[in-house]
């Protein structure tokens, strides 16, 4: 099971309501932060997350409000002594907006920061794809990998309990039991990996469609409650979300990436919901299981 805390939903600028843009990924022992707005250490070291442990960062683009929180996010893991690596994942100039930091700041980090394109553990997958914002800019997919587990109590009812045997029908082999050929397909359960999607800016775009298809959890751009500046500055409003979420048929959305004009959120969501109604607008620091 992943849990994805949002830290900050708001967009452009802080607001009273809400930090700018950073959401936490977790699942047993493994931490993601999809983009690092300005204040996100701050969030991670009042609510007791801890930086050193973080393992991957995945950026969307450039715009300040989505990868301003880096520098000093990274320069503080230096300080704390932090020595396993750190893969990073961006567009292809952030490795050149970090280490010009790092120069003015004179600062280094003693630890690794391994730029990648695409990233894979025992358990999971992360891979980036292009979305449609004013500068060059990307999502992420979280996909957890398939669990294959024994039907064992299958196995039990016809006295297969050796647990040599068990293992190797596990492992996706045929066994013979008392002279009958037991398929492994046969008593192998199937549980299929969650999927996290996360936009970063965006316009309403296939790539974002194509991405998304079937994920539990969606977490798109939604700006505006219905402004035509979307378009200019390359963001959707809410029900332009939902329509995405509706015709890549997720789970749930989640909206975010609220301009801070919006004291009251509830129209972007009830706008939402009139198209898809698996919809909610998170908080900064409320969490949803996935």
């Amino acid at each position: 099971m992943m849990k994805v805390y949002f830290l900050g939903t708001g967009g452009g600028a802080p607001s009273k309501e809400r930090n700018l843009p950073a959401f936490l990924v977790k699942r047993e022992g493994f931490s993601a932060l999809l983009d690092c707005g300005e204040g996100t250490q701050y969030t991670f070291m009042k609510y007791g997350f801890s930086s050193v442990s973080l393992d991957f960062v995945g950026i969307t683009h450039l715009h300040g409000d989505h990868v301003l929180g880096l520098v000093g996010l990274i320069e503080s893991m230096g300080m704390l002594n932090r020595e396993k690596p750190l893969y990073v994942m961006g567009p292809s100039n952030l490795r050149e907006f970090l280490y010009s930091a790092f120069e003015y700041t004179h600062f280094r980090p003693r630890f690794e920061l391994r730029f990648i394109d695409e990233f894979e553990n025992k358990d999971l997958v992360i891979k980036r794809f292009k979305t449609c914002h004013t500068v060059p800019s990307q999502g992420y997919v979280i996909q957890e990998k398939d669990r294959v587990n024994l039907d064992v109590e299958k196995l039990n009812r016809i006295g297969v309990k050796d647990w040599a045997m068990l293992r190797k029908i596990k492992e996706g082999n045929d066994v013979t039991v008392n002279g009958s050929l037991l398929r492994h397909e046969d008593f192998l359960i199937t549980r299929k990996g969650s999927k996290v999607v996360y936009t970063g800016d965006t316009r309403p775009c296939q790539s974002t469609v194509d991405a998304s298809k079937d994920a539990d959890l969606l977490i798109h751009d939604s700006t505006f409650l219905d402004e035509p500046s979307a378009l200019t500055y390359g963001h959707s409003n809410a029900s332009e979300a939902s329509s995405i979420a509706l015709e890549s048929n997720v789970k749930l959305l989640a909206l975010t990436h609220i301009s801070a004009r919006y004291t009251d959120s509830r129209p972007l969501l009830d706008a939402a919901r009139r198209t898809f109604p698996r919809v909610v607008l998170p908080d900064d620091l409320s969490f949803i299981n996935v």
